[in-house]
């Protein structure tokens, strides 16, 4: 996240005539098409109770971390079958008299389409200024556990399977108190134990925190000062040691051959297909990182080799938000990033051996290019097989807090419809409401929430209520509905790669345990198979290698694949 003052003159007349290029041939992608699927979503959160609003007071002097909005998630914390959703939550910079500031928030969800307030009675009241949350079942119990990144203290809740959690990070050695942001869990040396890998973004003590101001026609304006150059934090990798505690292996795993970075985004999935998981994170204007892992848990940063540290025209941008997934179609996973004002958005494509900035190619730097984005998720929503794009738009800067200067505020959400793989339609205008409305989105995730076979999506705003998005497109495909169970992986099929064969075509997903920015999505997969009914075959990859498929999978009723029970390709 950048200053007012992000772009150098320098630097913006360096890439302005290749950058005009770029929007030009985006405009022209984008263009009109007959017999164009409408994509539609219906706020429903007052009907279903999410009440739920995100408080972070802006202060006089701009401090930076109260404008980066917190994380949201979904989880089946009870294992009914029906995701629940959890909020982070914002804090006050100073104590401003509350005798209960607010705290995170569990919702419950009924099956009903309505969801219940159950923060108190699960045991997760929790008033830090709460960044990233991440969801695994660490211990393998069976029962989905939550891990939060803050500006202050990192929390771990175990889930005690009686609908209760307890916060357990001090003794699992996972309390750490630097400026967390995006984490996830990941089997990172395929022992079947998840692993954390928790963003870090910069050194700002209460006691120490730098402050920028200027002044201009005899006013003083504050901002947030240039990331850049301020003191950076390494990012951490702890290792599940199997017997419910956790070790800090960041420098033996490789994480700090290199200077540290501003970190705020981070998914972690196998980006070179060797059956592995790695990681891949957005920085906040320095190079992103890809850290590669060598099949044991050692890592080496492969971004600038493989062309995702920076965009097409070799500038770093200001990463916020990440997701991942197969846009076109080819059984790779592609890398979408969230950038700053006046940047486009990164739409990195996977060749095999390294990746391609196809971000104009395929329509999505022009209408990209004058928002501030963060939360991104890339998700089916008319179940084509077509991974399909939501992103979260919203600035750092207030717009009285630089006069002159038309960079909103509040801006508007956009949803992009996937072509068959070859490029994205800007379709926001058709979205429904609201996709009307300014907004100042942060974070975003998605889940099936009632169950009909479509995508929904869950959005937090700074300082605003968060939005339950119903999806209430008109389908025109089946799904294949997989809840996938490790025992020699991890029980939860964290990081498992599914490959889905029906009529020729192969559709390939993989199970993300965090993604977009500071988010968790529902890990029960929701795959698309357009017209038909049965799924020819569907094999499975659990970290570690091991393959094994199924046969003639129908989309009646949600399949549950234990691993060891399909047919063994090994």
């Amino acid at each position: 996240m950048a200053s007012p003052h992000h772009y150098s003159s320098l630097k913006f007349l360096s890439s302005t005539s290749i950058l005009g290029l770029s929007i030009l041939l985006s405009l022209l992608c984008n263009g009109s098409e007959s017999g164009e699927v409408s994509l539609q979503f219906e706020d429903v959160s007052k009907q279903a109770g999410i009440n739920f609003q995100h408080y972070s007071p802006l202060t006089p002097e701009r401090h930076l971390h109260l404008f980066m909005g917190s994380g949201a998630a979904w989880l089946d914390y009870d294992r009914d079958g029906w995701p629940d959703l959890y909020f982070g939550q914002g804090q006050a910079w100073n104590d401003d008299g509350q005798k209960s500031p607010p705290s995170n928030r569990f919702l419950s969800n009924t099956g009903d389409g309505t969801f219940r307030d159950v923060t108190v009675n699960a045991n997760l009241v929790n008033v830090d200024y709460s960044m990233g949350v991440a969801v695994g079942d660490f211990d393998n119990d069976g029962f989905a556990d939550i891990y939060v990144s803050s500006y202050g203290l990192n929390r771990l809740y175990h889930n005690n399977g009686d609908g209760s959690f307890s916060e357990i990070a001090t003794s699992r050695r996972l309390d750490d108190d630097r400026f967390g942001a995006s984490c996830t869990w990941a089997d990172i040396d395929g022992d079947g134990n998840l692993g954390l890998f928790v963003t870090n973004y910069l050194k700002l003590d209460k006691n120490d925190y730098p402050l920028c101001r200027r002044s201009e026609s005899g006013h003083t304006y504050y901002s947030g000062c240039h990331p850049r150059y301020q003191k950076h934090e390494y990012d951490i990798l702890f290792r599940n040691k199997g017997d419910g505690t956790f070790a800090d292996i960041s420098k033996d795993a490789g994480l700090l051959s290199e200077p540290a970075r501003c970190g705020l985004g981070v998914v972690a999935t196998d980006l070179d297909n060797d059956g592995d998981v790695d990681f891949y994170v957005a920085n906040d204007t320095v190079h992103n990182q890809l850290w590669i892992n060598d099949g044991h848990g050692k890592f080496t940063d492969e971004a600038l080799l493989t062309g995702v540290a920076v965009n097409r025209i070799g500038i770093a941008e200001a990463g916020m938000g990440v997701a991942t997934g197969d846009v076109d179609g080819d059984g790779l996973s592609d890398l979408f990033v969230t950038n700053y004002f006046n940047e486009s958005n990164t739409l990195y494509r996977n060749e095999g051996f390294a990746f391609t900035d196809v971000t104009s190619e395929y329509g999505l730097a022009a209408p990209s290019q004058m928002r501030l984005a963060f939360g991104a998720s890339l998700f089916d929503i008319d179940n084509d097989g077509w991974l399909d794009l939501f992103v979260a738009n919203g600035h750092v800067n207030t717009d009285h807090q630089d006069p002159g200067r038309n960079e909103p505020f509040a801006q508007l959400p956009q949803l992009f419809h996937n072509q068959n793989g070859r490029r994205f339609r800007d379709v926001s205008a058709q979205g429904g409401d609201y996709f009307k409305r300014h907004l100042v989105g942060r974070a975003s995730c998605v889940a099936d929430f009632d169950r009909d076979g479509r995508l929904d999506l869950a959005v937090q705003h700074l300082n605003g209520p968060a939005s339950l998005l119903r999806n209430n497109t008109t389908p025109t495909g089946h799904v294949v509905q997989l809840e996938l169970v490790g025992t020699k992986s991890a029980r939860d099929g964290n990081n498992a790669v599914v490959r889905v064969v029906v009529g020729g075509r192969q559709i390939m997903r993989a199970v993300v345990g965090s993604s977009s920015y500071l988010s968790s999505s529902d890990i029960r997969l929701v795959i698309g198979i357009g017209e038909y009914e049965i799924a020819d075959s569907i094999e499975v990859r659990w970290p570690g290698g091991r393959r094994e498929s199924w046969r003639s999978v129908p989309t009646a009723s949600v399949q549950r694949l234990i691993e060891g029970t399909g047919s063994s390709d090994d």
